[in-house]
């Protein structure tokens, strides 16, 4: 599908955890949100309500998606929670997991330069073509994120899930490269906007 043809979709990266806090690599370990993640998570639900309000939409007529994980799950409750309008039923789906970073999950971004310098060196020249040892390449995320968006992205959308998802969401809607998509850290209290092949962020 060309890039202006998509519908409407919201985006929302799930609210801080204490991984996040601590910069360690969490992948998709099934860490919870802290307080602030969970503030955050209220204020990515205004500013969505904002937008819907503003672009005329009904939320109800939007299709709502999540990942599994709980951190995203419990983002996407809070985030419904500021809606006062009857809400379709959430759909999960497993290819909306964060990207696996295999064997660092649980280390410290700051230790791997030390445990596994030619590692870190990958990285630093390039994470959007870097696959760690059992974990995923981006190609790999695309692969299964692209096959969600065809099969259920028909309508205006809204998902909830993580910031490795989102970069392959505006790299598949956008068709923006990875060397940009690199450098770009999915804001935690935000909505991600994605139209006619057009991304917009609204921070909080």
């Amino acid at each position: 599908m060309a890039h202006a043809e998509w519908p409407l979709i919201y985006f929302v990266r799930h609210g801080q955890t204490d991984w996040n806090r601590a910069s360690r690599f969490q992948g998709q370990r099934d860490v919870p949100l802290n307080e602030h993640g969970r503030n955050q998570a209220k204020l990515s639900g205004e500013i969505l309500h904002e937008l819907v309000t503003r672009d005329g939409g009904d939320p109800a007529d939007f299709d709502w998606f999540c990942s599994p994980l709980g951190r995203t799950r419990e983002t996407m409750d809070i985030v419904r929670a500021q809606f006062d309008d009857h809400l379709p039923d959430i759909a999960y789906d497993e290819r909306l997991r964060e990207i696996s970073f295999g064997h660092l999950e649980g280390i410290l971004a700051s230790d791997v330069e030390k445990l596994f310098p030619e590692e870190h060196a990958q990285r630093e020249a390039s994470k959007w073509r870097h696959r760690p040892k059992d974990g995923e390449s981006y190609a790999e995320v695309i692969e299964r994120v692209e096959a969600f968006m065809q099969e259920h992205i028909q309508r205006p959308t809204i998902v909830v899930a993580h910031g490795g998802v989102a970069r392959t969401f505006r790299h598949l809607l956008t068709g923006e490269p990875g060397d940009v998509l690199d450098k770009w850290a999915p804001s935690q209290e935000a909505v991600f906007r994605f139209e006619n092949g057009q991304f917009t962020e609204y921070a909080a």
